[in-house]
Formats: C-alpha cells, structure tokens, sequence
C-alpha cells in the first residue's frame, strides 16, 4: 500500500493476548512490539499508528510497562479511555482508516458509517503471525442459511429448544468467514464452528430475537435477526440501517418499485411491528387464512402514521414487487 494509513490500535486487545508472546504479566507491550514489526514487513506504506487502551490496561502491565505507556500518552502516541472498543472504531469510521483489533464488535453493529472503515486482526500460527482483514458488513446482519441450518440440526440430533440456541457463538479464528456462528457443532462436548473447525465462544443470550427472510417470488434472498429494541429498514438503498433488497447493478426492474427505506421493521420485546415508510407504491399484509394453509385473505395497506404487528405466517408485500418479508420461525427455520 502506498501514502499514509491511519491505523487505530486497539492496545489493550494486543497487550493481553497471550499468542503474542508469553509474559509472566497479564498484558505486556512487547507483544505489540511484535504485532506492529509483522505490520511493517507486510504493508509498503506508512502506517500512522495511535494506540488505543482502556482504563484497565496500566494496572495489568508491569512497572516498566507502565512507565513507557505513560511516555507514550504524554507525546500523543496513545490515549487511555473508559472503552477502547468504542473509541478504536469510532475514530476508524471517522478517518476511513483502520481498526487494528481482534475484537468480533458484535455489539457495534448499528454504528453510523460502518462501512467507511476496515477491521485488521492477527492469526498466531506457532512462531507465526499474520495479518487478517476482516469483514465489517457481516456485523450489519446475521445472515442465515436455512438449509444449512436444518441440515446441522439433522447432524447434531439437536432439538429446536435446545439450551445452546438460546445464546450468540463466536468463532474464534479471525481467518474464519464465520463471525458470528448460529449453531456450533460439538465434538467430545466442546463446541466448535462449523466451517472451520476452531473453538468458539458463548455470548450472551440472544434477547427476544426475530428471524426474518426476505423473499423474491418463491426463492429466499437473505434472512436476518433483530433482536428486541433493534430497528431496521428494507429497501433497495444502502446504509447500515437498510437491509439491501437486490443488487441495482443487475438491472432488476423489479426493484424500481421499492423506495431506498421501503417499510421499517422493530422488534418490541419478540414482537415484530412493521410500518410503511410513506413510500408512493405502498406496504400491504396478506395474513393466512385460518385452518387453509396456503390461503391468505385480501391484503391490507400498512399505515405509515403507525406500526402494524406482524405475526408468524404473515407476509408484508413491498408495493406491487415480487419482493415480501416473512419471519422464518424458530431459529429462523
């Protein structure tokens, strides 16, 4: 890469990680001492670091650790704030630069502008460090496979109230295309991911989700989870608050009959409530008829001045397209 890159360093991520190097600390500079080193070999431009840590990272450091931090605080090569997640990506969007980091930022994902950075991370193989870039779009959505998620359940004979569903899992190598993993498969007991095999770790439990599938016609697009509180549009625009209908470079005329923010979604404690988003062509609902599975009654305009409840077998139809959303059940299935 040639020019200046600003690359915001996530310290106290770097310092505890003890791939980096042991240390009879529980976090030591020198470990970003080797990370920065691997950064130089790997990228011909000039990197602008700022170090980034968090209120704890002088405590756990060693005295002479401690010391240099200061030093380097007091000639502006590093700042010290109460979340340094927070403040590492901020200021990454802010610059369109880099977050150096191993944080997943899972709890990030509605940050404005998320799409302006780009999220660096390491994979320690032994002796051996290398660099990762990851996605930052897969934090905007968890996008899940049906069909990959029926077959697992077949696999793993889990039921679909089974305890491990109700939490988030995270893959914990960086160089896996999971981030955020629906359901881990478990060998001798341990959970561990589905596409590569690594281990995974349990978040917390999801609050209240609601999957929800868009579809074209009879074939599924994508499918997505809100969870409770969270908020989010459909349309054909672009944004980190829009979940994108189609792709305009295909020149799909179907999509001439979507808004940018076609219809909002929010997810009120598991309830899934719609509303148009004053768009010219309109939201409709075609719920089921009850007991004629297949049969849905006239449909019903969704007002824009209010939300509308969604429930499970309901399709919201976005103008006169082929395009509806549905949620797609327990665990999205």
């Amino acid at each position: 890469m040639d020019g200046v890159e600003a690359v915001f360093v996530d310290l106290s991520n770097v310092a505890k990680d003890p791939l980096l190097g042991f240390s009879a600390d529980h976090a030591a500079l020198s470990r970003w001492d080797r990370l920065r080193a691997v950064w130089l070999r790997d990228h011909a431009g000039q990197p602008d670091f700022t170090l980034i840590a968090d209120s704890t990272l002088p405590r756990a450091l060693s005295a002479t650790d401690q010391g240099r931090l200061t030093s380097m605080v007091n000639s502006g090569a590093a700042v010290v704030v109460a979340d340094a997640d927070t403040e590492v990506l901020a200021r990454a969007v802010a610059s369109s630069g880099i977050a150096l980091s191993n944080d997943r930022y899972v709890d990030h994902r509605k940050l404005a502008g998320l799409h302006q950075a780009r999220l660096v991370g390491w994979v320690v193989r032994g002796e051996n460090v290398r660099l990762q870039e990851r996605s930052l779009e897969r934090l905007l959505s968890a996008v899940i496979s049906a069909r990959a998620q029926k077959q697992i359940f077949k696999e793993l004979g889990i039921a679909e109230d089974a305890p491990e569903l109700s939490y988030r899992w995270f893959c914990r190598d960086t160089g896996c295309r999971e981030t955020l993993v629906a359901i881990p498969r478990f060998e001798r007991r341990d959970p561990v991911c589905p596409s590569c095999g690594g281990f995974v770790d349990r978040g917390a439990p999801w609050q209240s989700p609601i999957w929800i599938k868009i579809m074209r016609g009879p074939d599924e697009l994508c499918r997505f989870v809100l969870e409770d509180g969270e908020r989010t549009f459909v349309g054909r625009g672009q944004g980190d608050d829009v979940v994108t209908v189609g792709d305009e470079e295909e020149a799909d005329e179907a999509l001439t009959f979507l808004a940018e923010r076609h219809v909002e979604l929010t997810n009120t404690e598991g309830t899934l409530h719609v509303r148009d988003n004053n768009t010219e062509r309109g939201t409709t609902l075609r719920r089921q008829v009850k007991g004629h599975l297949g049969q849905f009654q006239p449909p019903m305009p969704v007002p824009a001045d209010r939300t509308t409840i969604v429930g499970l077998g309901t399709k919201v139809v976005l103008g006169k397209s082929p395009f509806t959303i549905q949620i797609a059940g327990s665990r999205g299935l």
